[in-house]
């Protein structure tokens, strides 16, 4: 992460607009994907499964793009070494999806249309497709390996946690609907039982993703922070009095100050280690020399074995090294506090051949970008005079906290920007023959959506006022380029971003659409229907 993170920082100047475009064109994918199978004219599900044509066409591509969001973080480096073939998996999960509409029309014509919760209920159906296709994709050596087979086991442990999501927020939803005649009751649910579930949410998909340490901020941003900011834009929309947007307000802010009073006390620890290496050396410096001192102290590049330098090699060629903590799996934590392993940390039997260790630079490695510079005599010496267990922990420090900054600034990145994706949305389809089919926008006046709109936007305009907060805090206190390290992650990550974004966004966004067969009250009227014809 260091050295690659270093490499942004050194073009920052002249990529700042391509960093801003990165940030916004983020969400967009997502977006255009929901409003096109929206424009997809339908008919009224009264009319029966057969009637319906339009409908399966595009469930057939909502789930032909549900299944690549969910195959193509499999390919990450930091998760499994399975080989990545495009065509191949654009093939499958086309296939993958037309069984499955298949699946779901013979649900509809034995059970009745539509089929109650009908992600929910066909879930197993697709996941079992899913696993069976991925055999046979991975290849005969792939399926030989019991390093992969592990890496599979772990992602599926996540999988199945990361589902939970889809059965907690909908019943928080419709507790808050039902509450709707009582405010009390409304400021008592967003204020203590929404940030309990995200919580909740929260510890169990750090401790699943235990596996995969430098994706755990964008795991748990994109999958968490996404649902939870998406059911928020779901209560302001039907709640818009001022006490609940307050009290969605101030847990977001007491949220933000618990996880910026953590990041304090990291930046202390790497304070005190950097007052030993002079009064010169500030917080502007950490980045800085922490790389140095990965360049230049390393044992294993003092004395290179074939195999060091082949593993090196290897990490150089990827396109993201995210952590100096996985050198030591109790260590992989980004709010655990710091441990002395057993052994030194950079022993050549202690560092594993994995993704997301900070490797060494070569020689002629990258200098620093700051003011401090890699020619200065005060700061070679200096570190050369700290012990190894000193530069271990800088490092490590250094990797906790932008790790946390990561966190950070996706939390509050996906806060500000689902609620702007959710207003396109509803205002888009608004304008849709299909919006008939939307309880929620079905007989909602101009005015009404004007109303929630409004209320939605004024949401956002908090939320964005607490991103630029949180933006200035992190430039003046703690001198990091926040707009860099996001665009870096939203870059470097994209296949788990993207992923998680289309399957969570659209699959939200779509829930609520008659044909799918959502019912929290679970009377499902139209089936006593279909049992009477």
């Amino acid at each position: 992460m260091l050295h690659h993170f270093l490499e942004e920082q050194q073009s920052s100047r002249a990529s700042t607009a391509l960093d801003f475009l990165v940030i916004v064109a983020t969400p967009l994918p997502c977006l255009l994907i929901a409003l096109a199978s929206d424009a997809l004219p339908l008919v009224p599900p009264e009319e029966g499964p057969r009637a319906n044509g339009m409908f399966w066409a595009r469930t057939w591509l909502i789930v032909t793009c549900f299944t690549i969001a969910v195959l193509v973080p499999l390919h990450h480096p930091s998760l499994t070494s399975i080989p990545e073939r495009p065509a191949w998996l654009v093939a499958m999960s086309a296939t993958i999806a037309a069984i499955y509409t298949g699946c779901q029309f013979v649900a509809a014509l034995v059970i009745g249309f539509p089929v109650p919760f009908s992600y929910l209920t066909l879930n197993l159906v697709w996941l079992s497709l899913i696993i069976t296709c991925l055999w046979i994709y991975m290849g005969a050596g792939c399926r030989r390996s019991q390093v992969i087979r592990l890496q599979l086991k772990r992602h599926g442990i996540f999988a199945y946690a990361v589902t939970s999501l889809a059965v907690v927020y909908p019943l928080f939803y419709y507790a808050f609907l039902c509450a709707g005649e009582y405010t009390g009751a409304q400021l008592v649910l967003s204020t203590v039982a929404l940030p309990l579930i995200k919580m909740t949410e929260k510890q169990l998909l750090y401790h699943v993703t235990r596996h995969a340490p430098d994706l755990q901020p964008a795991f748990v941003a994109f999958d968490v922070e996404v649902f939870n900011a998406l059911f928020v834009s779901s209560c302001m929309r039907t709640a818009t009095s001022l006490p609940v947007t307050i009290s969605l307000m101030v847990a977001d802010f007491l949220g933000a100050c618990i996880a910026l009073y953590g990041l304090r006390n990291l930046m202390l620890r790497v304070d005190e280690l950097s007052v030993k290496l002079g009064a010169g050396i500030t917080r502007a410096h950490m980045i800085d020399i922490a790389v140095l001192i990965v360049n230049h102290h390393h044992p294993d590049s003092l004395m290179p074995r074939p195999s060091d330098r082949q593993a090196t090699s290897s990490f150089i060629d990827n396109h993201k090294n995210s952590s100096f903590d996985a050198v030591h799996g109790a260590e992989n934590s980004f709010s655990d506090p710091p441990r002395s392993p057993s052994k030194p940390a950079w022993g050549k039997n202690s560092v594993p051949l994995k993704q997301s260790s900070v490797a060494p630079a070569e020689s002629a490695g990258i200098c620093p970008t700051s003011q401090l510079s890699c020619n200065e005599e005060v700061s070679v010496v200096a570190i050369k005079q700290l012990p190894l267990d000193d530069k271990q922990q800088f490092v490590r420090e250094t990797c906790r906290v932008l790790r946390r900054v990561e966190f950070l600034l996706l939390v509050e990145y996906t806060e500000v920007m689902v609620p702007f994706v959710y207003v396109i949305y509803i205002a888009t389809v608004y304008n849709f023959p299909n919006r008939k089919y939307f309880p929620h926008l079905d007989g909602m006046s101009e005015a009404a959506l004007l109303s929630t709109i409004r209320s939605l936007l004024i949401y956002c305009s908090l939320q964005l006022l607490s991103f630029v907060l949180l933006l200035t805090v992190l430039r003046r206190r703690y001198h990091l380029t926040s707009g860099s390290i996001l665009s870096f992650v939203l870059k470097t990550d994209w296949r788990i971003v993207q992923g998680l974004l289309v399957l969570w966004i659209i699959y939200v966004l779509q829930s609520s659409l008659q044909h799918v067969g959502t019912d929290y009250t679970f009377k499902f009227q139209w089936l006593h229907a279909h049992d009477n014809k």
